[in-house]
C-alpha cells in the first residue's frame, strides 16, 4: 500500500521536526516518549486533573501540564501538541489575533503527526503493502490511534504522488526545450 520513493518532499514544518530529534538522538519509535524527551528538553511534566498546556517559565526553563485523566496514548499525544507550543509558539496567546492562534493550533496537530510517526523512522520499516495492514502496522509500531496512522499514511502518499508529478512535469520540459533546440 505505502511505497516510500525518493518522491517524498518533507515540509518545512516536519524537516525541524526530523532535525529536533537527530539533535534528542530519537532515532526508534520506543524513544517517542514523554519521559525520553522532556528528559533531553529538560521539561518538567507534571500530571494534573487539568486540561493540558505548557508554559515557559523563564528563557529554557519549561513547565507541562498533563491531563491525567486521558489513557497513557493520549497523552502522548497531548505532550507532542503541547511541545510544538513551547519550542515553536512564543508569547502571549490571550494578545494574539484568533487567526494567528488557530494557524498555531494547526501546526501543532500537524506536528503531532510528524513527531509521533517520523518519516525516516517510518521508511526504515517493512510497511506492509495492504492499505489496512499498513495502519494496523503504523499504529502497533508507534503506538498511535489507527485514526492517526491513517492520516499518516494518506499524507505521506500525498507528497509521493505529488513528487511524482512534480517529476513527470520536470520531465516533460526539459523535453519541450530539447525539442526547441533541436529544430
Amino acid at each position: 500500500m505505502i511505497k516510500l520513493h525518493s518522491y517524498y518532499q518533507m515540509t518545512a514544518l516536519e524537516k525541524w521536526t526530523e532535525d529536533l530529534y537527530q539533535r534528542l538522538n530519537v532515532s526508534q519509535p520506543s524513544q517517542i516518549t514523554i519521559e525520553y524527551i522532556a528528559e533531553r528538553l529538560n521539561i518538567w511534566v507534571h500530571y494534573l486533573d487539568v486540561r493540558s498546556k505548557s508554559i515557559e517559565a523563564s528563557a529554557g526553563m519549561y513547565s507541562m501540564f498533563i491531563d491525567n485523566r486521558l489513557p497513557p496514548e493520549l497523552q502522548r499525544l497531548e505532550f507532542l501538541h503541547e511541545l510544538c507550543h513551547l519550542l515553536r509558539h512564543a508569547g502571549k496567546h490571550t494578545l494574539m489575533p484568533e487567526h494567528y492562534t488557530q494557524a498555531q493550533q494547526d501546526e501543532s496537530e500537524r506536528f503531532i503527526l510528524y513527531a509521533a510517526m517520523p518519516y525516516s523512522m517510518i521508511s526504515s520499516l517493512p510497511v506492509p503493502e495492504l492499505r489496512e495492514d499498513a495502519i494496523l502496522y503504523i499504529a502497533e509500531v508507534f503506538k498511535v490511534p489507527c485514526e492517526l496512522a491513517l492520516q499518516r499514511i494518506d499524507q505521506i502518499q500525498r507528497r509521493v504522488f505529488q513528487g511524482q508529478l512534480i517529476a513527470v512535469m520536470e520531465r516533460n520540459e526539459d523535453r519541450s526545450l530539447l525539442h526547441r533546440h533541436i529544430r
